[in-house]
């Protein structure tokens, strides 16, 4: 015989479903802290959805609960590829079976756990609460808003969760913090009066344009964009990483500089190459109508083999339909390189230090254009990807007090420099022109590691071989 009252029993499954909500809450909060995006460690929509459980409205509250693991995503998604429509979540959605094998684990498993946790929040909800529950809820909500109420006013980002520092979000709505993040996004990307625009020109001067101004002469040239090759607020980082330049004897002429940069790999690669913004994700209907005359289009037309290369498969992103359409005549990809090595762990595709060669072999030609789009310095900045790796790399510039995954990310790009310092170390490259420079800052799981790069701003070097 249960002798459990009603009012127990309302506040053992209030208590339950709203431990529920913290462990579904936490687990979204270690997903940001490891992507390196922010949110509010309560949700209200995931809030309601338990809320409506708990009072007998499963269906209902299991709905929400989809509603808001779905806002949850798009949070994260807009934040770290700087998107600022629904419709290009939807478009990214479209690569999810290209991202690393550990990933679609964590995001099948994450929303297996929240679908766990909803039934057993519904199993467990079988007595109508009282009206003291109903109370208890109102309180809890209310508790939560005025906390967060009093934790923004101070530097008022109540209705503004984009602006605020992750320790004062704390309770919040995921739709608002998302579309927030959207309108801040499509501001700081393509400004005002361009809603209807594709493609908007560039405000900052590219690498591109900074360099040349005009269609570069040199009869053989490699542009490379460097994967999160971000712009250190130390200069000693930077020096560090292209250190094996510096001390090569084939290097003339070695300029560094910076430019304004924000956006996704793609976004870089459009700035770079067309001095253009996207608006849209639609790049499989991407036209030489729509973007004009890039440059490597340009430098076809004087008669350069314009080679594209990268580590990764054509179908990241539609490249495989774009890049000719942008001029490039030669594509080499992941599916077009028969090389005896495994992927490397980052991203899945050929790790850079095996496509030296690859590279290499296509500046023979006497009029070459090759661009290399880098793949494996993209986060997690993969340990197993680092052939040698080295902890001085990282004493000597961060000192004592660093994160694994920084000391991960200079590895990474110390190795990359010193392969292209062995790319241009041959007699059949003299003359050769160089531009690297980066698509985007790093992103980084913790604020202290994200907080030694600009946010806006990624280096570029420029120099000839001899």
């Amino acid at each position: 015989m249960n002798m459990e009252s009603p009012n127990t029993s309302g506040i053992r499954q209030l208590f339950v479903t709203l431990l529920l909500f913290v462990v579904i809450s936490m687990g979204f909060q270690a997903l940001s802290l490891h992507f390196g995006y922010k949110r509010h460690l309560f949700s209200a929509e995931l809030l309601a959805s338990f809320v409506l459980i708990s009072v007998g409205m499963k269906r209902l509250g299991a709905a929400v609960l989809v509603v808001a693991v779905i806002l949850e995503i798009m949070l994260g998604m807009a934040s770290i590829f700087i998107l600022f429509e629904a419709v290009q979540v939807v478009d990214m959605a479209g690569f999810l079976f290209q991202a690393r094998a550990e990933y679609l684990w964590g995001f099948f498993l994450a929303l297996t756990l929240a679908l766990v946790f909803t039934w057993m929040a519904a199993r467990i909800c079988t007595e109508k609460p009282s009206k003291k529950i109903y109370l208890l809820q109102l309180l809890v909500v209310v508790g939560l808003f005025q906390y967060q109420w009093v934790l923004s006013a101070e530097h008022n980002t109540f209705f503004s969760p984009t602006f605020a520092e992750r320790k004062n979000l704390i309770f919040g709505s995921a739709m608002h913090f998302t579309r927030e993040a959207m309108h801040v996004n499509k501001g700081v990307v393509i400004g005002n009066g361009a809603e209807d625009a594709e493609y908007v020109p560039i405000k900052n001067a590219s690498a591109a344009r900074t360099i040349w101004k005009d269609v570069p002469t040199s009869s053989r040239i490699l542009f490379i964009i460097a994967e999160s090759w971000g712009f250190p607020r130390d200069q000693a980082v930077l020096e560090s990483q292209i250190q094996s330049l510096r001390m090569s004897p084939r290097v003339n002429n070695l300029e560094v500089g910076g430019i304004h940069a924000i956006g996704a790999t793609v976004a870089g690669e459009l700035r770079e190459i067309c001095g253009l913004i996207p608006t849209r994700l639609n790049f499989r209907k991407l036209t030489s109508e729509a973007v004009g005359e890039c440059l490597p289009m340009l430098m076809a037309k004087k008669g350069y083999r314009t080679v594209g290369v990268h580590g990764a498969n054509g179908v990241m992103y539609h490249r495989l339909q774009w890049w000719p359409e942008v001029g490039f005549s030669e594509l080499i990809f992941r599916e077009a390189l028969p090389l005896a090595v495994s992927d490397c762990h980052s991203f899945p595709g050929y790790c850079d230090r095996d496509l030296v060669e690859v590279v290499a072999q296509k500046l023979q030609n006497d009029k070459a254009f090759v661009y290399w789009l880098t793949l494996n310095s993209h986060v997690p900045y993969d340990r197993r990807d680092i052939a040698m790796y080295r902890e001085e790399l990282c004493h000597g510039v961060f000192k004592e007090v660093y994160e694994e995954q920084l000391c991960n990310y200079q590895n990474l790009h110390v190795q990359f420099f010193e392969g292209l310092s062995r790319l241009i170390d041959s007699e059949n490259l003299k003359g050769l022109e160089v531009v690297v420079v980066g698509d985007h800052s790093p992103v980084f799981s913790n604020e202290s590691s994200r907080a030694k790069f600009e946010r806006t701003k990624v280096p570029m070097i420029h120099f000839y071989v001899n």
